[in-house]
């Protein structure tokens, strides 16, 4: 299982480098990597095992984050903004996004990063709104592969980017903005009201 020590932080050369493709089927340090990007996630949601084991909560990890160049990361995301709570698990290999949509909006809070450790507050990274992606999928079940495509909008899309970027070398601290110096056209993803509680965007 990855801890703290073996995330890549902020500045390191590694985590500018685009990723290999994925040689599929999974060598057995390809598979292991999975195993344990996955298990960060699970083991994360638990505040009790964050304090054992020393780690920060995470809702993706990619595997340049712990110094795997390869196409490959975990997600574990649940849509807040969905009646329903719709959670999207997911260990996605070499995945492509072949749409972004026009509109775009952000988390108002701002993104994180297990990666990152300074504060980054008052800034905001723009997402595509929604997004359609071409990717291999590992049941963490069975350990057997499929070629899907995903559509994703919201909250579980910008989590997917965030990750994607994070394969072509690009972390969020590069993409940063004040509110203000953003496109009006660009709407944040929820509202927070006065009591500080969050709102669904009409």
């Amino acid at each position: 299982m990855y801890l703290d020590k073996d995330i890549v932080k902020e500045g390191a050369p590694s985590l500018n480098e685009k990723c290999e493709r994925v040689r599929l089927p999974l060598s057995k340090n390809d598979l292991e990597v999975a195993k344990n990007l996955f298990q960060y996630l699970i083991i994360s949601e638990n505040e009790e095992m964050c304090t054992k084991y020393g780690i920060r909560p995470g809702v993706g990890i990619a595997a340049p984050q712990v110094g795997q160049n390869i196409r490959m990361f975990a997600m574990n995301a649940t849509d807040f903004l969905d009646e329903k709570q719709t959670k999207y698990t997911f260990l996605v290999i070499n995945p492509e996004i072949i749409y972004r949509s026009p509109e775009m909006t952000y988390l108002p809070g701002g993104e994180g990063c297990l990666s990152v450790t300074r504060p980054t507050e008052g800034l905001v990274t723009p997402r595509n709104l929604k997004i359609i992606a071409k990717c291999s999928l590992l049941d963490m079940g069975t350990l057997k592969i499929k070629t899907v495509k995903l559509t994703l909008f919201g909250y579980p899309a910008i989590v997917f980017q965030h990750e994607y970027d994070h394969l072509d070398g690009i972390l969020y601290t590069s993409k940063m903005f004040k509110i203000k110096d953003l496109d009006e056209k660009i709407q944040p993803l929820y509202t927070i009201n006065e009591d500080n509680e969050e709102e669904d965007e009409d």
